[in-house]
């Protein structure tokens, strides 16, 4: 019955024991396959919590709708190659071809407003490994996990010149960080992007031949802006700093005062840049909210999006059989304008002959947490900075709402924090490259960590999206941390 799947297992594993190119130079041969075979056993816990059947009238996860969404997709070659190419690139595709045949997805039909539309991109992914798959779920999460582990060992050889940890236990370093190793096991954005993250870290770091810089630039900047555009403007912000350092002679006060500079005059030049900037993430942090608080989407032929919360289900008759919903009484919504043309605002609908097709029906996140609105306000989004930071970076509290899963995200969060503070009280002296590339790391993960923290209310899509910044950390302290015990000795 798992025939195919046991044939792929074992076909990538001996593709990381016997493969120079899998490899890790100076390395036990064993390394590469025992990492793989980490990450498919918590691939395959990932599948058992999120995989599952919906019995309680649960929305599917993420990882279903992008095994089902892709699944149709695929499908479409069976039908038409032409139609399934012209989908699958983006190029010619249009609105009477989506909805022929995919008229009845959520991410794919999310954010049609998006100049990069990174979930599109994703399902577009997973319909490629559908014909090697056949529909298994396992064979997807092996395919990822050999994206992400490529990832880290590219991370790995980037960064080892520049840590006095044994190899051996620095890379184990990197693979272990719970949230890291589970979210880049799984059917998600995420091993993707620790894939596009390790070539960025290896163009950058690593002295090859200008070919190969550049292939691996590109490759990664390719990855990084069609599945998260955003991760890459904020190693585009460490990468502004290296440069800054370099020119400067590795003067560290005179580059960050310059940096700091062009960061304080980009919103003066650019203003209409930075309003739409401003914009962008006021109605991401909105839309979150509503759909963190939960309640009912409806979309309209006019494109746009109608939310009713709760409260106000008693004044609709809703068809959860044919995706149908009909206004009987009079009622408030949220209406939402898909193109992000105007604002989002409240309105006062009155019963009329049209129905409308359910966008989104949750009942809200269970780890949902009030923010304050940014309200397309410059000076609000710099308020909010506290705020944002310690909602991205230390929670969740032990009071904080949500599932039992909170704690090991929290007590994660308390040993990240120990060892941040044990690595700066046992710091070595370090070397000015060193100490640039320690300061462009740390500009990564604030900045991440303030994009998660303005519009995020979810704590559980915070535990998941902060990844790279807390592996941005704890690289930051394998390279400060100065301990007999963790001396560097080469692996022959």
């Amino acid at each position: 019955m798992y025939i195919l799947e046991l044939f792929y297992f074992i076909l990538f594993l001996l593709a990381f024991r016997y493969l120079r190119v899998l490899q890790l130079e100076n390395m036990p041969k064993w390394v590469m396959p025992s990492a793989f075979s980490l990450k498919v056993i918590v691939g395959v816990l990932f599948l058992v919590i999120y995989m599952k059947p919906d019995n309680n009238n649960n929305i599917p996860s993420d990882s279903m709708r992008y095994m089902s969404e892709s699944k149709q997709l695929y499908d479409i070659a069976n039908v038409s190659l032409t139609d399934y190419v012209t989908l699958l690139s983006g190029i010619g595709e249009d609105k009477v071809l989506i909805k022929k045949y995919l008229g009845n997805t959520f991410l794919w039909d999310s954010s049609d407003d998006k100049i990069i539309n990174d979930a599109r991109n994703t399902i577009r992914l997973h319909s490629l490994i559908h014909f090697l798959s056949h529909g298994s779920p396992f064979i997807h999460m092996l395919i990822m996990c050999i994206f992400s582990l490529i990832g880290f060992k590219n991370i790995f050889i980037s960064i080892l010149p520049y840590t006095k940890l044994k190899p051996i236990l620095f890379f184990s370093v990197l693979l272990i960080l719970p949230s890291t190793l589970f979210w880049t096991s799984g059917i998600l954005k995420e091993p993707t992007v620790i894939l596009g993250i390790g070539l960025f870290f290896r163009t950058l770091f690593i002295k090859e031949n200008v070919i190969k810089k550049i292939l691996y630039g590109v490759i990664s900047i390719f990855i990084l802006i069609i599945i998260k555009p955003y991760l890459l403007a904020c190693l585009l912000l460490s990468l502004l700093f290296i440069f800054l350092y370099k020119l400067f002679n590795k003067k560290t006060f005179l580059s960050l005062l310059v940096f700091s500079m062009i960061l304080s005059a980009y919103p003066l030049i650019f203003r209409s840049r930075t309003k739409l900037l401003i914009r962008h993430l006021t109605i991401t942090q909105f839309n979150f909210d509503h759909i963190g608080k939960g309640g009912l989407f409806v979309k309209s032929d006019n494109n746009l999006l109608y939310h009713f919360e709760v409260n106000q289900f008693k004044n609709l008759k809703i068809n959860r059989k044919d995706s149908i919903v009909e206004l009987i009484h009079p009622s408030f919504a949220i209406e939402i304008f898909l193109r992000n043309k105007f604002p989002s605002r409240k309105c006062y609908l009155t019963p009329k002959s049209e129905k409308w097709k359910i966008f989104y029906l949750v009942n809200g996140a269970i780890s949902y947490i009030k923010t304050t609105p940014i309200n397309r306000s410059g000076i609000q989004l710099v308020k909010n900075i506290p705020e944002a930071l310690i909602n991205s970076y230390a929670r969740p509290f032990p009071n904080d709402p949500g599932s039992s899963l909170r704690f090991p995200a929290m007590f994660e969060v308390w040993i990240l924090s120990f060892i941040v503070l044990f690595s700066i009280k046992n710091r070595r002296k370090i070397n000015k490259e060193e100490q640039g590339l320690i300061i462009s790391l740390l500009i990564f993960a604030i900045s991440l960590l303030l994009l998660i923290g303005w519009t995020t209310p979810v704590i559980g899509a915070i535990f998941r999206y902060r990844f790279p910044a807390q592996l941005a950390l704890l690289i930051i302290c394998c390279i400060l941390i100065k301990s007999d015990l963790f001396i560097k000795k080469q692996i022959l």
